[in-house]
Order: C-alpha cells, then structure tokens, then sequence
C-alpha cells in the first residue's frame, strides 16, 4: 500500500477554498487525499486557519415561550440568508448556565453572540469586559454603550396599557410584573404602569402588585394572591400573556366574568392570544422582527461595518380584543360580600 501523504489542515483549507498561492501539483495531491479519506473539514479546525466559524451562539431563556420561539425564527431567516448557521444553547434564567454557554462560545471561537437574558449581574459585566467577541442583546439594554441591543420601549408600552384601562374608566388596577431580576419585565413594566397611575392620581395599592415568572401557572397564582385581598381590583395588567392567561383560569375557576367582573390585558401578542376565551387584549410586539434585526447588527460587526446607533427600537401596538370592557358598561359585583 502506497504510503498517505501527510497534508497540513491549513494546506487543505487553502486549496478547498480554490486559494492563488497553491501550486498546481500540491492541489492534486491535496485531493487525491481528500477523495481517498472521504475528507470532511472540521469546523473548528477550519475556523482556527480562517479565524471564521460561520456559527452564531444564541442564548435564551427557554424555547418553550412561544416569544423565543419567534425570535429564533427571526435570527435564522438572516443567519442562513448569510451563510451562518446558530448554536442554540437555553439557560432557564439560571446564572451559571449563562456563564457555562457564554464560555463555551468563545471556546468554540464562535463569529458572534445573540445573548436574551433577563438580568445582567456582575459575573456576565466581568465576562463581556473580558471578551471582544461581538454581541447584541435582546429584549432590553443590558450593558451601557459596549454591545447594541434590540427591545420595544417597555415603559411606554406598559403606560399605554395602562392608560388603555384608565379611559376605560377602570380606577383599581393591578399587575402582574416579571420577577424582581427581569429589567424589562420586572421594572421597565411596572414603571409605565406606575406613571400611568400617577398621571391620573389613581390609587398606587402594593397588595395588587406581583412579580414572578411568566408562566401560566405564575399567572394563576398571581391572581389568586391579588383577588384574596380585601378590597379587589377591577382590571387586570399582566406583564405577559402568559400569566394574562393564567390570571383569566383563575377569575373563570372562580366564579368571577371576564371582562363582566374585571378586565385583563396580557403583553407580547403570543399565538394563543388570539384564540382564547376571551381573546386577549394585549400589547403586540413582533419577535420575529427584533430576531431579524438583532441578527443584521450582529453580521454587521462580524464584518466591521459601521453601526450608527446602539439602541433599536422596534414598534408595539395594542390590540383591543374581547377580555376588557369599560367600567360603566358592566354591572358592579360587590366584591366585598
């Protein structure tokens, strides 16, 4: 058996990839190895000779939320439209996850990072500090100034939808926020909500304040804790769809109508907004639409074009369905019996 010939993988990428400088017989010889091995390049390997991977790291909380799942969507549409391909890694909000992922994508020399985290603590300050691997962050303003980042304003989001019950003639209002460490949905929400009510002089009540996750079973709860109080509310802002959802199972199991008893408005537009009893009034925000930008900024400091401005904004809407009605068109429970 004729002895293999010993071929460098810098060698090899240069004549896959059809380079100048390779001389007419090595090219025969890197492929008459290339057919003879079935040859497949790795692409780790392939990325230390070109200092390229053609990956993206996605980092998520969960794909099970249908807003991620969008996202993703979005992403991939201009990754692929690039000739990118993404490493898609979930954390479920846990900070040592996050850390472990961020780390494996530097490793694996990935080209980019589209990180969608809900806080941004010290541990993940330290390690941008330390990396040059370019980034964009979903959904708020994690870092000051370093990485561009794509959200909605969700303090004026929150104050329309809250303002939207207000000239409902809604006076005793509630919230569902996010959890304590979710900037945009624990504080930037909560925040509109509060200057709403401060702008009409309407009561600010602490006991009709939640924050937890954005699931449907948190949603339940949170509805649960805030109509056991006392004096109850009659309308309903949760921070997301999915506890609108939930917050509605419970007012149902209850014996309360919505909206005949009380009024709800999720946030995000999920699908399942749009089909359930009673459809959702909600703000509508496009995921897909902040995947797709998110991703055109990251290939634009891929490949060091210019990017004019850090903050992207994308537009939100409220859309008026069947779960709200005005407080002088519905007969007042006594809430108190």
């Amino acid at each position: 058996m004729a002895k293999r010939s010993n071929v460098s993988v810098s060698t090899v990428s240069r004549v896959l990839n059809n380079s100048k400088h390779v001389s007419e017989e090595l090219k025969e010889r890197v492929l008459s190895v290339v057919e003879e091995t079935n040859f497949k390049p790795n692409l780790l390997a392939r990325g230390l000779v070109n200092k390229k991977t053609n990956l993206i790291g996605v980092l998520i909380p969960r794909i099970s939320n249908n807003f991620f799942s969008q996202l993703i969507e979005g992403i991939n549409e201009v990754a692929e439209n690039y000739g990118y391909n993404i490493l898609l890694s979930t954390s479920y909000n846990n900070l040592q996850k996050e850390l472990e992922y961020l780390n494996i994508f530097v490793d694996r020399q990935l080209d980019g990072i589209i990180l969608a985290v809900t806080d941004f603590s010290d541990q993940h300050k330290s390690f941008f500090e330390k990396t040059t691997i370019p980034t964009v962050f979903m959904g708020q303003q994690l870092d000051k100034g370093k990485y561009p980042y794509v959200t909605i304003d969700n303090v004026k989001a929150s104050c329309e939808a809250t303002r939207f019950l207000i000239n409902q003639k809604h006076q005793k209002i509630a919230i569902l926020a996010g959890p304590d460490f979710d900037i945009a949905t624990g504080d930037n929400r909560l925040q509109g909500y509060l200057e709403a009510l401060k702008e009409a002089n309407l009561p600010i009540n602490p006991r009709w304040q939640t924050r937890r996750y954005h699931t449907i079973e948190d949603g339940y709860q949170a509805a649960a804790q805030i109509m056991s109080q006392q004096e109850r509310p009659t309308a309903i802002f949760a921070c997301s769809d999915q506890q609108a959802l939930g917050a509605i199972n419970y007012l149902h199991e209850h014996g309360y109508d919505v909206p005949g008893d009380i009024s709800v408005v999720g946030f995000d537009d999920i699908d399942l907004a749009s089909v359930f009893k009673p459809k959702l009034t909600t703000i509508k925000q496009n995921p897909v639409d902040i995947g797709t930008t998110a991703a055109r900024l990251l290939i634009d400091q891929i490949k060091e074009r210019p990017i004019p401005f850090k903050g992207n904004y994308i537009p939100f809407r409220l859309v008026v369905r069947e779960s709200t009605k005005s407080w002088n068109d519905v007969e007042k429970p006594n809430y108190n019996q």
